[in-house]
């Protein structure tokens, strides 16, 4: 085994240290984190987790002042409030007393007044009045059902509206044609968000094109469709009932995309929440990505040894690991054939400096939990587009 050099050994006992800091600061022990971090800073005065980790200390004690002062401030707010709705229950207590003894009084004069003589009933009505008044209220009807059509045709909808139309369509298309059933219930919905009928048309028409591209992506990935099997996509076109009039545009951009090649990009992910994990990785797969998982960094380390990816996706806190975030990235940064590789951290952390530590060391992107499918998916494609593009121009030179 190799001994440790003397900076080794500082090394070793700083990342000591900061991860009793780290324990420290979870459980909310934020005093003796800071006197750990003082101890780390005569270890190693010069080393920039501890003055990142001081910093987040520093942050951390000023926030629970602020979250004092303003639970004393909630505190004397609800203790009024109490006062209040007891002031006000206690009025309404009076003012029920007094409705009730004014009912009493009231049956008392009801009881001692004379009994007034019922109405004289109307006088009968023909049936031709009553066929006259029928047809008045059906013409009625038929102008405001006329008159909400025409709003519903030109009603103006709104981006938040037109989102989650969108979203119910894209949901409604995702396994073919729609049913009798999914019919009805965007029409309940389309109603209900004022969605004229030209919206809805395009909305749909653009959903059911998106959808059918979508099997066909997974398809093409899975292997149900290879170049030698291309015919298979008839089958698509009819589970998802495109048009011939469409068929052009749709076989349009498949060709594109498998001239262009459609070999799924590799990817792996590390984070010690299994379930984040597992998350993660289906969105990926869903986005037809070919994904590698590793709930510690040393496992992964040991299959990047060996193996190139076209991205790396890490969480910067991996307790259950033997390296961190930071030194995984700075390991695999040392490796030649991965130094080019896209690398993005993830982390439930939103401390400015820990984020600022992972650029200065180069880390291509950073994304905060939690983050959306879309801006995940956003981040990989435009990284995944600068890698390749950068690869080109290496082989060409």
């Amino acid at each position: 085994m190799t001994e440790l050099t003397p900076r080794d050994d500082i090394k070793k006992k700083v990342s000591e240290i900061l991860k009793r800091v780290d324990h420290l600061i979870r459980a909310g022990e934020v005093d003796q984190a800071m006197r750990e971090i003082i101890h780390a800073k005569e270890t190693d005065p010069k080393n920039v987790y501890i003055f990142a980790y001081e910093e987040r200390i520093t942050y951390l004690k000023e926030e629970h002042e602020k979250h004092r002062q303003q639970e004393q401030t909630r505190k004397a707010a609800e203790e009024a409030a109490r006062i209040r709705d007891a002031e006000a229950q206690l009025k309404a207590e009076e003012a029920r007393r007094s409705r009730e003894a004014a009912r009493q009084q009231a049956v008392v004069r009801e009881v001692q007044a004379p009994r007034p003589q019922p109405p004289a009933s109307p006088p009968a009505r023909s049936v031709e009045e009553l066929e006259r008044e029928l047809h008045e209220l059906e013409a009625d009807v038929r102008r405001k059902e006329e008159e909400e059509r025409r709003l519903l045709v030109n009603a103006p909808s709104t981006p938040e509206r037109l989102e989650r139309y969108q979203n119910e369509l894209a949901r409604a298309w995702d396994d073919g044609a729609l049913t009798p059933l999914e019919e009805e219930q965007l029409k309940e919905l389309r109603m209900e968000l004022s969605i004229g009928i030209q919206e809805h048309m395009r909305l749909s028409k653009q959903a059911q094109f998106n959808a059918c591209v979508k099997a066909f992506r997974q398809a093409w990935s899975s292997g149900t469709i290879t170049p030698e099997r291309f015919s298979e996509l008839s089958d698509i076109r009819k589970r998802f009932q495109i048009s011939p009039e469409d068929s052009d545009r749709l076989e349009a951009e498949i060709l594109s995309e498998t001239r262009s090649g459609l070999q799924p990009a590799t990817l792996v992910v590390i984070d010690d929440d299994i379930k984040l994990l597992n998350l993660v990785s289906d969105i990926l797969r869903e986005a037809s990505y070919s994904v590698l998982t590793f709930s510690t960094s040393d496992d992964a380390y040991t299959y990047l040894k060996k193996n190139s990816p076209d991205m790396i996706i890490s969480d910067i806190n991996l307790e259950t690991s033997t390296m961190g975030g930071f030194t995984f990235y700075e390991k695999v940064r040392e490796m030649d054939h991965l130094q080019n590789v896209p690398f993005i951290f993830l982390s439930g952390l939103t401390d400015e400096v820990l984020i600022r530590t992972g650029k200065e060391l180069g880390v291509d992107d950073y994304l905060t939990k939690p983050f959306s499918d879309e801006t995940l998916l956003a981040t990989i494609k435009g990284k995944l587009k600068r890698f390749r593009k950068l690869s080109q121009t290496a082989k060409k030179k």
